[in-house]
């Protein structure tokens, strides 16, 4: 064989064995991305049915209800002035079995719930819960009402600073409008009592801020001067009804009359008792004291969120017992005499 010949034949055997070397090289390739395609979708249809799962558990068993109640009672039993859309939570649950929620805020103005806000939760695995409240506020460094406690509860004697500058307000508003106001009480007062002296207008009772020993028995968060005290208090709002596995049946829709408060008032500690046997949370021990505090001395309150038209609410700031008047809200007429 001559010596070209030889040439040719090692040429086209390497070109081959090149050919067949990269068809060897495209298989594995492909074998690769077939195997890792497999794996992925394995680790997918198992990601999906793991998730399915817990997600069907968590929704069955009764704990995303559990969740929602926790949420809505810390944030309607501590925040003055809202309410907690109660019936649209959106739940739900992490791979890693963390708990998230959120939900609407309002404010009862008038007749209308007006949104004012969203509360967003979260429970990691282990930990206690926490929330967050983001306000759609119309103005810069807008500033939330509160409640001023009066001097007999705290132990002390000393004349509360007055603050006219609502009345101001509302002198310059014509007819038409409604608003949410907050007002404190002179003295401390047993809930009915102050209900009757509310009913003598035409408003609505939404919420009534409850003395349970704040600063004279232990400390919580507190502002003001020697003479102008606000703390962090619980609130007196209206009942709420659950049905099985913690969920929501009914509600009462407000303070204003007589037996609707007196159910409202026998809520208190039974919601207390069950937050604080429940779960984990940033005040709990709080509460404890709060609960013990309510069984030995009953409820007294030092205040109340109310709605009515502005003539209306002008005519309850000159009651006597009342003052520290805080605007809430303000809205067009939407009212229905009571």
């Amino acid at each position: 064989m001559s010596e070209d010949k030889v040439l040719k034949s090692w040429n086209d055997k390497q070109k081959l064995d090149k050919k067949q070397a990269r068809k060897l090289v495209w298989k594995t390739r492909l074998s690769i991305g077939f195997a890792v395609v497999r794996v992925l979708f394995i680790i997918f249809l198992l990601y999906t049915a793991y998730m399915l799962t817990i997600s069907i558990y968590y929704n069955q068993s009764g704990n995303s209800q559990d969740f929602e109640r926790f949420v809505s009672t810390l944030v309607e039993t501590r925040n003055p002035g809202i309410s907690v859309e109660w019936d649209r939570f959106d739940t739900e649950i992490s791979p890693l079995l963390t708990q998230k929620t959120s939900a609407t805020l309002y404010r009862h103005i008038g007749d209308w719930e007006v949104a004012v806000g969203e509360v967003t939760a979260e429970k990691i695995l282990f930990n206690p819960i926490y929330y967050s409240i983001e306000y759609n506020n119309k103005y810069i460094n807008e500033s939330s009402p509160y409640y001023v406690v009066p001097p007999d509860l705290l132990g002390r004697n000393f004349e509360v600073e007055a603050d006219n500058s609502l009345l101001s307000q509302l002198e310059k508003m014509e007819d038409g409008y409604v608003v949410q106001v907050l007002l404190s009480t002179k003295k401390g007062m047993d809930p009915e009592a102050l209900r009757k002296i509310l009913s003598a207008y035409d408003i609505e009772i939404y919420q009534m801020p409850i003395y349970a020993g704040e600063l004279t028995n232990f400390e919580v968060n507190n502002f003001g001067s020697s003479n102008h005290v606000s703390v962090d208090s619980l609130m007196l709002r209206p009942q709420i009804v659950y049905g099985e596995e913690n969920s929501w049946t009914s509600r009462l829709r407000s303070l204003t009359d007589q037996e609707s408060l007196k159910k409202s008032v026998a809520q208190v500690p039974k919601d207390l008792e069950w937050l604080v046997d429940q779960r984990n949370y940033f005040d709990k021990e709080t509460d404890v004291k709060r609960l013990a505090y309510i069984k030995e001395n009953g409820i007294q309150v030092y205040g109340a969120t109310v709605t009515g038209p502005v003539r209306e609410i002008e005519r309850l700031m000159e009651e006597e017992m009342l003052h520290q008047f805080q605007l809430g809200g303000i809205e067009v007429w939407n009212w229905t005499e009571k």
